[in-house]
């Protein structure tokens, strides 16, 4: 059985500092949610994609001071980076309920993200859940982690103790 990798959705807007870490990961672990050549300050405020190793700087320095800043989502997946890149791409547009869009759809952010994943429709679940084990995010207080995983075709929610430092 191959051990899942952690990931994380950064929203490199959340935190301007963040871009250093995803520049030092790249292209190995860490790439551009947005397709094609970006101007540098777009891809500079744009999600990434990482693979968080446990001793990596920026998995410390998440779980320290990070947490609860609304920095992005925790991925747990034994898929690979690029696989999972192409997984997190069919979510980045989204349509409005009146049929207007495409719009972009910001699910990385956790607060989106919470809100949106248990309103959505039991039979729409399995594609967030296809190469992806679960998903952790921060709660809204940033007290405690929420894991999102899918169980018969249903959503499982389980608040765990927050990520420490």
């Amino acid at each position: 059985m191959t051990t899942p990798t952690l990931y994380a959705i950064l929203d490199l807007a959340a935190d301007p500092g963040l871009n250093a870490h995803v520049q030092r990961l790249e292209p190995e672990a860490a790439a551009c949610l947005f397709e094609g050549k970006l101007h540098p300050q777009l891809k500079a405020a744009s999600p990434h994609l990482v693979e968080l190793a446990p001793t990596d700087p920026l998995s410390r320095l998440w779980r320290g001071e990070g947490w609860g800043r609304a920095w992005g989502l925790l991925i747990s997946s034994t898929a690979s980076l690029p696989v999972v890149r192409r997984r997190l791409r069919h979510f980045t547009q989204a349509r409005l309920p009146d049929g207007t869009g495409p719009v972009l759809f910001r699910f990385w952010d956790p607060r989106v993200f919470r809100t949106y994943i248990p309103l959505v429709e039991p039979a729409e679940l399995a594609p967030w859940f296809t190469d992806i084990d679960r998903y952790i995010v921060e709660s809204e207080d940033g007290a405690a982690s929420l894991r999102y995983s899918l169980a018969a075709g249903r959503l499982v929610v389980e608040t765990l103790p927050r990520p420490t430092a």
